[in-house]
Parts: C-alpha cells; sequence; structure tokens
C-alpha cells in the first residue's frame, strides 16, 4: 500500500482539516480545503495550543470493490465523453482504453483514479472524502508501475503505457487543483510541483519515439498527436493584448541577450523564445473552451525544451512570466473536464 502525502500540523487549523489531517491554509471564516469541497468549516476558540508533535503519514484506506464498480460505471458514462474532442477519439477512451487497462493493472488504476477527481470536480459527491483518499491511493499506486515500465517498453505494454501518458497531463492537473501536493496555498511549492508533473510528461513523448511502429499498427493510433503548427493566423481584437504583451515579452529577452554577450544569454533566449511562439500560437489557436484545444493545450509541456524546466526551478524571472501566460491559456479554455 501507498502512503497518502505527509501532513504537517499547523497551529489553529480548522477542525475539518484536522480530523481529516489535512494541511489548513487557515483562511476565514472558510479554509480553502473546505471551501473546494464544500465541508462545513469551523474553528476551535481560541486556546492555548502546545507545540506540534512530528506525524507519520497516514495510510490512504484501500477503496472497496463497490466503490471501483462506481467508477468505472462513472468513467465510462460521463468520463470518457469528456477527453475525445470528437465523437471517434470520444470511443476509443470509452470503449478501446478499458480493454487495455483489464490487461494492465496501472492504466486500470488510472482510469479508477481520474474517474474519482472527475467526480470531485463534478458538483458535489456523496462521500468527498471517500473520493478523495480513493483518487490518491489510485494514483499512488499506478505512478511507480508506468514509471518503472518506462525503461521496458515493448509491443505488448506500449498502447496501455501510451494511453496512461495521455491520462496523466489531466490527472496531474486535477490533482494540483484539488491541492494534492506539498503545502498547499504556497507558491513556491506549487512551482516545484508543477514543473514535476511537467517533467513526468516528457514519458509521453518518450513512449510515441520508441513505439511508434507499434502504436501506428495499433488501436490507439488516432490517438498519436503531433507538435503544435506555428503558422498561427492573426489575432482576433480580444486576443490582441494578450499576443501583443507576449510579443513585449519577446522583445525584452531579446534585448537582454544583446546587452548581455555571454553565452549563458543566449542559451535562455534559444530556450525562452520558442516556447513562447508555442504559446501564442495556441492562445490564437484555441481562443476559447473546447476539448481538441484543451487536449492540446495541456499537452504542451510534452514539448518544451527540457531546459526550461530547469529554469523554472532556478526561479528565472522571464521563465516565470512564460509559466504565466501558459496558465492564462488553459484558463481561457477552462472545461469541466478531468483534464483541467
Amino acid at each position: 500500500m501507498s502512503t497518502r502525502r505527509s501532513y504537517h500540523k499547523v497551529r489553529g487549523g480548522c477542525l475539518t482539516c484536522k480530523r481529516r489531517k489535512v494541511r489548513c491554509g487557515l483562511e476565514r471564516p472558510t479554509c480553502d480545503n473546505c471551501n473546494r469541497l464544500s465541508r462545513d468549516c469551523t474553528y476551535a476558540a481560541e486556546t492555548a495550543i502546545k507545540p506540534a508533535l512530528s506525524r507519520s503519514p497516514s495510510i490512504a484506506p484501500i477503496p472497496s470493490a463497490a466503490l471501483e464498480v462506481e467508477l468505472m460505471h462513472h468513467y465510462t458514462a460521463f468520463t470518457a465523453p469528456t477527453v475525445g474532442h470528437d465523437q471517434h477519439l470520444v470511443s476509443l477512451w470509452r470503449d478501446v482504453v478499458p480493454k487495455h487497462a483489464f490487461k494492465h493493472r496501472f492504466l486500470l488504476l488510472g482510469l479508477f483514479a481520474v474517474a474519482a477527481q472527475h467526480k470531485l470536480h463534478c458538483g458535489k459527491p456523496e462521500f468527498p472524502d471517500e473520493l478523495f483518499d480513493a483518487a490518491s491511493y489510485y494514483y499512488q499506486e499506478a505512478l511507480p508501475i508506468y514509471i518503472s515500465l518506462l525503461d521496458d517498453i515493448n509491443e505488448d505494454n506500449c498502447h496501455a503505457l501510451f494511453a496512461f501518458s495521455q491520462l496523466l497531463a489531466g490527472i496531474s492537473c486535477s490533482r494540483l487543483s484539488l491541492g494534492f501536493y506539498d503545502q498547499p496555498g504556497s507558491p513556491q511549492s506549487l512551482i516545484d510541483s508543477l514543473v514535476g508533473v511537467f517533467e513526468l510528461l516528457k514519458g509521453a513523448l518518450a513512449i510515441a519515439k520508441q513505439a511508434s511502429t507499434w502504436l501506428n499498427a495499433g488501436d490507439l493510433r488516432d490517438m498519436m498527436n503531433n507538435l503544435p503548427v506555428l503558422d498561427a493566423p492573426e489575432e482576433s481584437a480580444a486576443q490582441k493584448p494578450c499576443a501583443e504583451a507576449l510579443a513585449a515579452l519577446t522583445v525584452r529577452i531579446v534585448g537582454d541577450t544583446e546587452a548581455d554577450a555571454t553565452a549563458g544569454a543566449s542559451t535562455r533566449a534559444e530556450i525562452l523564445l520558442p516556447t513562447i511562439e508555442l504559446i501564442r500560437t495556441l492562445l490564437i489557436r484555441y481562443p476559447s473552451s473546447g476539448n481538441d484545444g484543451l487536449s492540446k493545450i495541456a499537452g504542451l509541456p510534452v514539448w518544451l525544451d527540457a531546459r526550461f524546466y530547469r529554469l523554472l526551478r532556478a526561479r528565472d524571472e522571464a521563465s516565470l512570466v512564460v509559466l504565466a501566460y501558459y496558465g492564462a491559456v488553459l484558463h481561457r479554455v477552462n472545461h469541466p473536464s478531468p483534464m483541467c
């Protein structure tokens, strides 16, 4: 069994978060955790509090078989239709991917995880705590198996690995929005967690490259995606401010490079400029909601230069601005699905 993410006590946390053993953000009158999952949020009367004691990570309970049946039904009936941007892709996710999942447990666990997170995002589930724990359990069980198999991609497992890699973008971003990361509410922790997700998504490209012959001959070949094209049309009036801001950022980076003729400055521009152009292209091509645009934009980190992630970890200011614009593009295509 996997352990849940560590729980760190905080002074003055709400009673609901204390009971659930999750870190409370201390927001008043309702903390973000309780607000997100529509729980009652109450704080104890102000009293003297003893120093916090160290606590071992709690164990996520194994979900019941009945819950797994419920989640599989929810996936096929409600989740799969939100993943593909046309009926053919929907049928692949609803009918074909589960067939691979029944042969490869890590993919089945991934489907359970995405269904649980979808239910958490959609409306007010009857038992949110149970779904919250189940989503964490399934993800933490599936991910190590997936990662270990990336060193042993073969004709038998490549289809399940590829399908899981496609789910991973949505699962990971959804987990961040649900607070599945260290120190929820901390911008620094969120950036590090987001970069970790981006780096993990690079595995999808490795699978597509290494197993391209098998994948193109298999029943998931129509899920293969390509690098977004760069011949973006002219922006509309509504898109113009953001496009102009990206253009201004490009000019600023070029100017910094000309002022600093070192190899480091040149390399920095070499990394950032293509990233900005990709984001601008996606902004213009997919200006509003829709599963097609969402899948392209959510999958963008697969194609970015790995050195961009090192700049983010180093808190390079320009790279952080670029990341913020990527977030803005994601926001523009916000859609009520597990992939957001």
